[in-house]
């Protein structure tokens, strides 16, 4: 869908998350999870690490953050992307947060694309006149996945409003099975005043008016913890860039670009 004319970026927020989950308390939710865990291992020769419940609840995060955003968090539409599984068993964390978010919007999860995810959101929320994305990362995984995972040091989650604008334009470019220098020529035609580099880009020479490097402990939301504390209306055109090493995806939005 077409979004409409002065649809872009309007709000960014980003927070830390210091301590667990308050469900982390709960000795039966403790119980909950290792049984659900461990059922949800077994079938893939893998155990659960420890008992101890230190994550964050994806929900929880949520309605932080949405409290943050005040009047801005009204939608009718909200993806959630998210790498790490979420503390609390079960859930489609995205589906939960309907009845908590103002409006009532469609709700998306998006957990399966590592880095990429919250690119993909950006995508799916393009038709929609009021949106919310939410990217969010814990520090804890309690049970050894078997494969790859980049932890943040800490729980951190990041919201972005997106809607009628007085900057127009978001586009985003997702390519799989790319290289990190790719991302080059996708800078040169979306000409940026302003990149911002995951770490998945570190060691990519990029010339810009100005380059920033996300910080390498959130290998997720770095990036767009970033644009939170650089964006304002008169910033001009801001790319923010990533790489997932893993699923070999090249990841750019560009905030402010004509479309």
């Amino acid at each position: 869908m077409t979004p409409p004319a002065g649809w872009g970026l309007r709000r960014a927020v980003a927070r830390r998350f210091p301590a667990p989950a308050a469900v982390a308390a709960d000795p039966a939710h403790a119980g909950r999870l290792a049984t659900y865990l461990t059922d949800l291992l077994s079938p893939y020769g893998l155990a659960l690490g420890t008992a101890t419940v230190a994550g964050q609840s994806y929900g929880e995060m949520a309605v932080a953050l949405l409290a943050d955003l005040g009047d801005d968090a009204l939608a009718d539409a909200l993806v959630l992307a998210y790498d790490i599984p979420d503390v609390e068993p079960g859930r489609a964390t995205a589906t939960y947060l309907s009845h908590v978010c103002p409006g009532d919007p469609m709700a998306f999860a998006v957990s399966d694309q590592g880095r990429a995810g919250a690119y993909t959101g950006l995508r799916l929320l393009r038709g929609h006149a009021r949106a919310v994305l939410l990217v969010v990362e814990q520090a804890e995984l309690p049970y050894d996945p078997g494969v790859p995972v980049l932890r943040p040091a800490t729980h951190t989650g990041v919201a972005l409003t997106l809607g009628a604008s007085t900057v127009d334009g978001v586009e985003t470019v997702l390519r799989p099975g790319a290289a990190p220098g790719d991302v080059l020529a996708e800078l040169d035609r979306l000409a940026p005043a302003t990149v911002i580099l995951g770490g998945g880009l570190s060691d990519v020479d990029v010339q810009a008016e100005k380059v920033l490097h996300a910080d390498p402990d959130q290998p997720m939301t770095g990036v767009w913890s970033t644009l939170a504390e650089v964006w304002s209306p008169d910033a001009g055109r801001i790319a923010v860039a990533d790489y997932d090493p893993f699923l070999r995806y090249l990841c750019v939005s560009v905030f402010g670009a004509a479309t």
